[in-house]
């Protein structure tokens, strides 16, 4: 199972790396065709070994852009052409000139969109005291359950960065899958923590192409023979310890 991560989509002209066109999104749709899945079945499924082995899709975003809403859920979800995304929200951005207002989370949760958490000012966890780390995890996930009035379990970390005691706060505030931005299949080294690919506007379809026949074979040399090994897990444990 493939696990994409996106940001925010424009007609033209991507004022970042993490931005991508409406035109380049759609190419991407089509290399999917019909491997894609919803995330109630990505949830359902994602714990069976035999899921890392799949060629499934999953769509994510982050950041909680106003496209999320204007152009994913709107001109896809609704109209049954793609089955759904989730979508990580940063709780202080909620609002803010080019994010969705609580209004268009609560309806894209309504339609099918499954909402998790992206902190409250996507700040990297890995540098904040713990006071300030148990509030990004704490205080924006009773923020999204009170607006949408249903439990929040998934969290995306701010770019991508995590730490042990990162992992250790967010499964102690109630979060029961943790996802990261990593190349591979989805399960990382440790059962809760999940891989996803971080599109960015300069892979072409060529590299995508490349990457839903092997995500595996675009990760390092280290990871590769560690892997073969059977060395990668207790090498993350030790490095992440």
């Amino acid at each position: 199972m493939i696990v994409l991560n996106y940001h925010e989509l424009v007609e033209v002209s991507p004022p970042n790396a993490w931005c991508l066109t409406h035109e380049t999104f759609n190419a991407h749709l089509a290399l999917c065709g019909d491997r894609l899945v919803s995330p109630q079945s990505f949830l359902k499924h994602c714990t069976d070994p035999k899921a890392n082995r799949t060629d499934a899709v999953l769509l994510t975003f982050d950041d909680g852009f106003v496209s999320d809403y204007t152009l994913v859920y709107a001109r896809y979800v609704k109209t049954g052409r793609i089955p759904g995304f989730m979508s990580f929200i940063p709780v202080e951005f909620v609002g803010a000139p080019g994010r969705m207002s609580w209004k268009m989370i609560e309806e894209i949760a309504r339609g099918g969109v499954v909402i998790g958490s992206h902190g409250m000012a996507h700040v990297d966890l890995t540098s904040v005291s713990g006071a300030e780390l148990k509030r990004e995890l704490t205080v924006s996930k009773s923020m999204l359950e009170d607006r949408l009035g249903q439990p929040i379990t998934l969290f995306a970390f701010p770019y991508g960065r995590f730490s042990r005691r990162v992992w250790e706060t967010a499964l102690m505030a109630g979060y029961t899958h943790l996802f990261t931005i990593q190349l591979g299949h989805h399960r990382g080294f440790e059962s809760f923590l999940y891989s996803r690919l971080c599109l960015t506007n300069n892979m072409d379809a060529e590299y995508m192409r490349q990457y839903f026949l092997d995500p595996a074979s675009m990760r390092s040399v280290a990871w590769k023979i560690s892997t073969k090994l059977g060395l990668y897990r207790q090498l993350m444990r030790w490095r992440y310890r």
